[in-house]
């Protein structure tokens, strides 16, 4: 499992230095799959390949409330296969996918180790008293939580 995390990590980390080279820092992590224009179908590929090796990794672990750990991961899949949070037929199933993942990322990690979840909204909430209108807000809220689950899992094996 320790493999398939990893991989999993490296294909995020991947996609996200790619478009922050290449296109600057987006608003959200979604809105990553309207910068690749046509090749959107990466966004949707890796979110939907992290969503899954994540989910397997998660409910191997044995850590936390696997009903949590499975809606968390199951949320990203949801919001790489409906990607196109502009287009009004997608959009709910976009928004409610990425909420529930919110969501139950943090109530997994919370269930887990509360020092981390602690740890980290004290380092937005810096974050976010100290923006500009250059930052990024919606984008560093989502990469915090991915994080959060990131070092809630490895530090917890």
């Amino acid at each position: 499992m320790i493999l398939l995390a990893v991989f999993a990590e490296l294909l995020f980390m991947a996609m996200l230095c790619v478009v922050i080279n290449k296109y600057g820092v987006p608003d959200m992590v979604s809105t990553i799959y309207y910068l690749l224009g046509k090749r959107g179908w990466v966004f949707q590929l890796v979110m939907m390949l992290f969503g899954a090796m994540m989910m397997v990794c998660l409910l191997d672990s044995g850590l936390g409330m696997p009903c949590l750990a499975f809606l968390a991961c199951a949320g990203l899949i949801f919001v790489g296969a409906a990607p196109r949070f502009l287009k009004e037929s997608e959009r709910k199933i976009h928004k409610t996918a990425a909420i529930t993942s919110v969501m139950a990322s943090v109530a997994w990690c919370l269930t887990v180790n509360w020092r981390i979840v602690v740890a980290l909204l004290g380092w937005y909430t810096v974050y976010w008293a100290g923006r500009d209108r250059d930052s990024h807000p919606w984008f560093a809220a989502e990469v915090t939580v991915i994080l959060m689950v990131l070092l809630t899992y490895w530090s917890n094996l």
